[in-house]
């Protein structure tokens, strides 16, 4: 099937573009992260469409860093004279700095545009090393951070149901969802051919490893640390630490210590590619130090990483987007433990209130019911407690903790 136009069709992802708004002409800093292909720049080009339409188009410049007509302008002391050069001296300017961390010393590059009184100045980057080292002693306290993520399930279903002329329910969505993942580019190829969007996947993965990991670091051998990578990628939703993953890798003979691969994740969140969450004792109020977890920055790769089935493990995917609905919408998320139960997710929203989630596939039988309520139960505060499953069943609340179905949560969730 064929749908005309569709690399012109776009969704307006609503959350960050209002953060945007509500940010333009604040002398701070827009400093969108996140991983690769996530959206970033397309929600740049939006902004700065809007700006030329409502101001001028004199006053908006966008530079993309990795377009080698972008690099060729020169050093960073060419590039500043360049964008000043066609700055509106009695009205503010908005400068777009796209993939900025391409451009060596960009740090200065960044603070000289910043100190300019009638400059409103975004930046983007695809890796944690844009807000670390001497930037960010640079501007502290002068920019704010703004994570993006792929596709949501709400923007993912907005999306298809867009291009795609034959609608799907909010269930058949959610399958594709599920498995495929939310990545813009991958959703848009998927509309046509799901093996095209398969290669994206690929593609991407294996761009950020190339770009992010290996371009930046010294990996001595790089079939140990795909063999690491593998590892925690099957292991979405499980406690894992180094030293587990060592002695696993050791007894499937691949001799690495656990130091080197405590690296390997370090290097693997700078990407994007993957978040950690540490745990949170519920009864101490405290972050414990060992046995953390991992979540991927979309579900697709796991599919194409290790090939392994949506039904073999639709437990641990179902929780790794549950854990990405809950980064989009607070800033502090965990993982919890009380005694010897452990909650999936303890959350903080920026009043400083807790809540807590707990996710299963089903709960129809009693004695999963049961099990996945007791961690909830046995917490002795008075904050919201929620059961999220495939189930449809009234919203059942039992003792306190209410019952969703994750589908119709993950739509009403803003």
């Amino acid at each position: 099937m064929t749908i005309p136009n569709k690399s012109l069709k776009l969704i307006e992802r609503k959350p960050y573009m209002q953060q945007l708004r509500e940010w333009k002409n604040r002398h701070i800093i827009k400093v969108l992260t996140g991983m690769r292909r996530s959206g970033k720049s397309t929600m740049l080009e939006m902004l700065a469409d809007e700006l030329r339409r409502n101001e001028s188009n004199d006053q908006v410049q966008f530079y993309n860093f990795e377009d080698l007509n972008t690099l060729a302008i020169g050093d960073i002391i060419n590039i500043h004279t360049h964008i000043t050069e066609k700055m509106v001296a009695d009205k503010m300017n908005y400068i777009f700095l796209d993939e900025v961390q391409n451009v060596k010393d960009f740090e200065r590059l960044v603070d000289s545009l910043f100190i300019r009184k009638n400059v409103d100045l975004y930046v983007t980057g695809s890796n944690a090393y844009l807000l670390s080292g001497e930037l960010a002693t640079l501007l502290t306290g002068r920019y704010i951070e703004i994570s993006i993520l792929p596709f949501s399930f709400s923007e993912y279903y907005e999306y298809t149901n867009l291009v795609n002329s034959e609608k799907l329910s909010k269930n058949e969505s959610f399958r594709n969802f599920i498995s495929n993942g939310g990545i813009p580019q991958m959703v848009k190829e998927s509309i046509d051919s799901i093996d095209l969007a398969n290669d994206v996947l690929k593609g991407i993965m294996g761009t950020i490893i190339e770009k992010d990991v290996f371009a930046r670091h010294d990996i001595y051998n790089k079939h140990i640390f795909n063999k690491v990578l593998d590892f925690v990628t099957y292991s979405v939703g499980s406690m894992i630490s180094p030293n587990s993953i060592s002695t696993y890798l050791k007894s499937e003979k691949v001799e690495i210590d656990s130091r080197t691969v405590a690296y390997y994740l370090d290097y693997l969140t700078e990407t994007y590619l993957l978040y950690r969450v540490p745990r949170y004792d519920v009864k101490g109020k405290h972050l414990l130090q060992t046995l953390d977890k991992y979540y991927l920055s979309d579900v697709g790769f796991r599919k194409i990483r290790i090939g392994k089935k949506t039904t073999e493990d639709i437990g641990h995917l179902l929780e790794n987007i549950v854990y990405l609905e809950l980064r989009r919408n607070y800033p502090e998320v965990y993982i919890g433990k009380l005694r010897d139960k452990e909650i999936d997710f303890v959350v903080v929203d920026r009043k400083g209130y807790i809540s807590y989630y707990q996710v299963a596939y089903s709960t129809m039988e009693n004695s999963t019911l049961e099990r996945e309520l007791a961690p909830l139960k046995a917490i002795r505060d008075s904050n919201q407690k929620y059961l999220l499953t495939m189930d449809y069943d009234l919203n059942p609340v039992y003792d306190g903790i209410r019952k969703l179905n994750v589908i119709d949560w993950l739509l009403e969730t803003k």
